[in-house]
């Protein structure tokens, strides 16, 4: 028989991550034999304890639902353990990047049929410092937007409770610069950033293209470096960034490495996977074939 750990976020989605998950495990174990454990998370570092739990009990596979949060604490468990349990992510949350980026099916019954096909892919996770990341670390603009939005925000507006944070903070964002220094597998840039993002897909922040020539499995992390420019220039990259564009601009700068150090010439807050990450300067390397992922 087969074990299947679920952990899941009540609070994601509008507070529907505990049904969409009910739904999958019923229609799983209708058909096939499967014995599910359920795990809700409570507050912060739930999440990787959880899967911590079902690495060192053994369990065959470990079922995301909710949002990057939840993915990202998951994935720091299963990083963080000896033995490292497959991971199937159903998407739930306010904000879904990487499983976007996947093309994970949202609806339960589509996710159901998927589980049962088991396709898997091995991927590379990213590591900053002592933890890890699933899709993204970024610094600079906006990049503190995700802390600031509360649950209840998020609860009834959904995705829209950040862009309307945004909207509201954008012409002090794009004063808020800083003189980074990136070490990038050697060589060392500088630049009077105003943001950077360490992508370990094609996309962040619902840009699919941000990174375009990044790969989940290449043993590289993709950085895009955003200069600080005119607000002319910053109108024109916005709108090349829909189609992976915008790596063309004289004040956008792209590398690809295995391990890239940032240090900054101020306080630089780091965002993880849409959370507090802590403080630059940071280290952040790419650990190759790290994690056996369902995919469709």
């Amino acid at each position: 028989m087969k074990r299947y750990f679920a952990i899941y976020n009540p609070s994601s989605g509008k507070e529907l991550a505990s049904q969409k998950i009910f739904h999958v495990s019923e229609t799983i174990m209708e058909i096939e034999d499967v014995e599910m454990t359920f795990v809700a998370t409570k507050k912060k570092g739930d999440g990787e304890t959880a899967a911590m739990r079902a690495c060192r009990e053994g369990y065959d596979l470990i079922i995301s639902c909710g949002g990057d949060g939840t993915v990202h604490e998951i994935v720091n468990g299963i990083m963080k353990s000896e033995k490292r349990t497959r991971l199937a992510i159903l998407p739930a949350g306010t904000v879904n990047d990487f499983a976007e980026q996947l093309r994970m099916p949202k609806a339960y019954a589509n996710f159901a049929s998927l589980l049962m096909k088991k396709k898997f892919r091995t991927i590379d996770v990213g590591k900053m410092n002592d933890d890890y990341f699933i899709n993204v670390v970024g610094g600079g603009a906006f990049t503190s937007i995700p802390h600031s939005v509360t649950v209840e925000a998020k609860t009834i507006l959904g995705k829209y409770a950040y862009y309307f944070k945004a909207a509201l903070q954008v012409p002090g964002e794009l004063e808020s610069c800083h003189d980074i220094t990136y070490e990038i597998d050697g060589e060392t840039y500088r630049f009077n950033t105003l943001l950077f993002l360490i992508v370990n897909s094609a996309g962040a922040g619902g840009f699919k293209y941000l990174c375009p020539n990044a790969k989940l499995n290449d043993g590289l992390v993709d950085i895009v470096i955003f200069e600080k420019t005119n607000n002319a220039d910053l109108l024109q990259i916005f709108t090349k960034v829909f189609n992976g564009q915008h790596i063309t601009h004289p004040k956008v700068h792209y590398y690809q490495g295995s391990n890239i150090k940032i240090s900054s010439d101020k306080k630089l807050s780091v965002d993880m996977d849409g959370d507090f990450g802590g403080y630059a300067p940071a280290e952040i390397t790419s650990v190759h074939d790290a994690i056996e992922l369902l995919v469709p």
